[in-house]
């Protein structure tokens, strides 16, 4: 099945956090050449929706997941979720503190994401109110 990526919504992964995916695949005895990041959602949080990310082999990649690009990090992403909760993201790190660590994402299209950035409303909910 051919995939146009180009009318999928963009995912960016910062270079800070592309370099901390591949220390921890090596820390953890994982060729990061290998790795891919999985990027995902699953209902909770203050605004509906909790973004996930966890470590992947290549045997783990389903038929209705993508796989994408960025800071030369291989990500996989299952399709619907992409298009109809997330929708486009940058993935950063962020080093605040020795307690305040760790990834953030930024929604790039006007959404609701809470104060601590942990949650979110689906893009499926923004598009069916603007109509």
């Amino acid at each position: 099945m051919k995939t146009d990526l180009e009318d999928l919504p963009q995912v960016i992964l910062s270079k800070r956090a592309a370099q901390v995916f591949k220390e921890a695949c090596s820390v953890e005895g994982k060729s990061p050449e290998e790795s891919y990041m999985r990027i995902g959602a699953k209902p909770g949080g203050c605004s509906g929706w909790k973004y996930e990310l966890e470590w992947n082999a290549p045997e783990d990649i389903r038929s209705e997941d993508l796989t994408l690009q960025s800071s030369e990090v291989s990500m996989v992403i299952d399709r619907k979720c992409l298009t109809e909760i997330l929708g486009p993201i940058r993935i950063d790190y962020a080093y605040k503190n020795l307690v305040e660590q760790g990834f953030v994402f930024e929604q790039l299209v006007n959404g609701h994401q809470c104060g601590c950035g942990e949650s979110f409303t689906p893009v499926r909910e923004l598009k069916s109110a603007e109509n």
